[in-house]
């Protein structure tokens, strides 16, 4: 591919396409897989979130997740309702709004990280253990060039 434009490459040839398409993809099975936990990837992301590091703020899960601040309102605003997350004011700051794992909200993602694993397993079984971490160092660089959410890249 080196030399080729996007004037002279077929789509399918493109990186972005394959990622694009690899990504909803994985999403997609993920989706369906979770959905007896009663939620999707992009909810199940949040509490894998909350899982690693309880209490963030809802900005700070916004740029984690590199979703916009409204989508992330959005998505806390559900797993508030389902009893997976609660909000709390932060003590330091009155501006910001802390956000929680429930008890259920804790075993949904362990459950949910359980289906996760699989996943990945299965949709990586092709590569040894080298390329997968050579894969996921590639992606790093790849996710750090694009920036963060509505940020330009440093």
């Amino acid at each position: 591919m080196p030399g080729r434009t996007l004037a002279t490459a077929r789509l399918d040839d493109l990186l972005a396409t394959r990622l694009a398409v690899a990504g909803r993809l994985l999403r997609t099975q993920a989706d369906a897989e979770l959905s007896h936990l009663g939620v999707g990837a992009q909810s199940l992301g949040t509490l894998l979130r909350l899982a690693e590091d309880d209490g963030l703020t809802q900005a700070e899960l916004s740029r984690r997740q590199r979703v916009e601040a409204p989508t992330m309102c959005r998505m806390i605003d559900r797993l508030e309702r389902d009893g997976l997350v609660e909000r709390r004011a932060d003590p330091a700051d009155r501006r910001a709004t802390r956000v929680s794992l429930s008890a259920e909200g804790r075993e949904v993602a362990g459950r949910g990280a359980a289906v996760v694993d699989a996943l990945e397993r299965r949709a990586f079984e092709g590569l040894d253990r080298d390329e997968r971490r050579r894969l996921g160092e590639l992606l790093g660089r790849v996710l750090d060039g694009l920036g963060t959410e509505g940020a330009p890249p440093s």
